[in-house]
């Protein structure tokens, strides 16, 4: 048995390990391909995303050892598959109902993955052992090259940003990523949308880093019920990203969206901190869902609004780039708080932020003129 225990604890810092590397390749690597995609066009920032995807897949079929399952992760730096398809939808569509309602339907396929994974994972398994889920990414992730070079046409966007009007050019001496990202930062509201994002976000991801732990210890669950939960989540995912996002915003604006996914989020933390029973995780599902969904697409269609299109790759780089650091930091934050206050203290913590954002909302909310005037320097 101590042999045993001994084998996990490795295993778990070995995984731990390779997780935080993820994490750092992804931090370093949002903001660079928000500023490729502004320097060389969405079409060649998409073909690095796939091309990193199929490398990643196949230096992971190949490794046979912790440095090997680490270089396997160097990649990630252009894995940003949901900042790419973003700033190419933004791209794609005009400010408000049209960018919105587009997002809402890549939340769909998101949550549709949640739902399918599981499913293709266990059928890969049981035809080409553990290594079939990752023979299968590889395949897979072949698909949208060529999805990319039959299906999507080559638009304006992709010529020289001085022949399009809509599209402010570029400084002279920003030669810098860091110029980039500063200048962004600066623009009229950005700060205000993001800090609302993050208020109601950054919470939830320091519970979902410890959250199948806490099930396990609190209600002794098994493997099935995670993967019950992963499949209910991606369900309510595709229900309200697919048909409740679009039916909203027929009703309400991006800020009302934006206030609505704040008060789901206030719900979910409220129940999370009365989560005493196992069957409160199915009720808190439904409320995550439309939560991360409505603040998720309205903070993001808002954010690529209030920003000049050759911008919009990067500001959407910046937001992922915070989020993967907290990734990153989440389950060493998460634990510590767990073991000194208990797991409700994350609740109060998520319940409290939110109504921060709420009280940004209504004391400063966003200019509407914000939204529809051309972004010049």
């Amino acid at each position: 048995m101590y042999k045993s225990c001994r084998h996990s604890c490795k295993v778990c810092f070995i995984l731990g390990y390779i997780q935080t590397a993820s994490g750092a390749f992804q931090i370093v690597g949002a903001p660079l391909f928000g500023y490729i995609v502004q320097r060389s066009g969405i079409r060649f920032g998409l073909q690095l995303c796939y091309i990193s995807t199929v490398l990643s897949a196949i230096l992971l079929l190949l490794a046979d050892d912790v440095t090997t399952l680490v270089l396997s992760r160097i990649p990630c730096v252009l894995m940003q598959s949901a900042q790419a398809h973003q700033a190419l939808i933004s791209l794609q569509t005009s400010p408000g109902q049209e960018r919105t309602i587009a997002f809402g339907r890549l939340g769909l396929i998101f949550g549709f993955s949640f739902v399918l994974t599981p499913l293709l994972s266990m059928v890969a398994v049981s035809i080409a052992s553990e290594q079939g889920p990752i023979l299968l990414s590889s395949v897979l992730s072949l698909l949208p090259l060529l999805v990319l070079k039959l299906g999507v046409e080559q638009t304006s966007y992709e010529s020289d940003a001085s022949s399009n009007p809509a599209v402010t050019p570029l400084p002279e001496n920003n030669g810098s990523d860091l110029y980039s990202v500063v200048r962004v930062l600066r623009r009229p509201g950005v700060l205000n949308v993001m800090f609302k994002k993050y208020a109601a976000h950054l919470p939830h991801i320091l519970i979902v880093a410890v959250l199948q732990l806490h099930i396990v210890e609190q209600f002794q669950s098994t493997q099935q019920t995670g993967q019950l939960i992963q499949m209910i989540m991606g369900l309510c995912m595709m229900l309200s990203s697919g048909f409740g996002v679009m039916w909203l915003r027929k009703l309400f604006n991006e800020q009302a969206l934006l206030f609505l996914g704040l008060l789901s989020f206030s719900v979910t933390y409220a129940l999370f901190m009365v989560l005493y029973r196992l069957w409160v995780v199915f009720i808190i599902l439904p409320f995550l869902a439309i939560g991360m969904s409505l603040v998720d697409t309205a903070s993001d269609s808002l954010l690529t609004s209030l920003v000049s299109e050759n911008e919009q790759g990067l500001i959407l780089g910046v937001v992922a780039s915070v989020f993967s650091l907290v990734r990153t930091l989440a389950p060493t934050i998460s634990g510590y708080i767990i073991e000194k206050h208990g797991f409700s203290t994350l609740a109060i913590i998520g319940f409290m932020s939110t109504a921060c954002g709420h009280a940004v909302m209504f004391l400063l909310p966003i200019n509407e003129n914000l939204l529809t005037k051309p972004k010049s320097e």
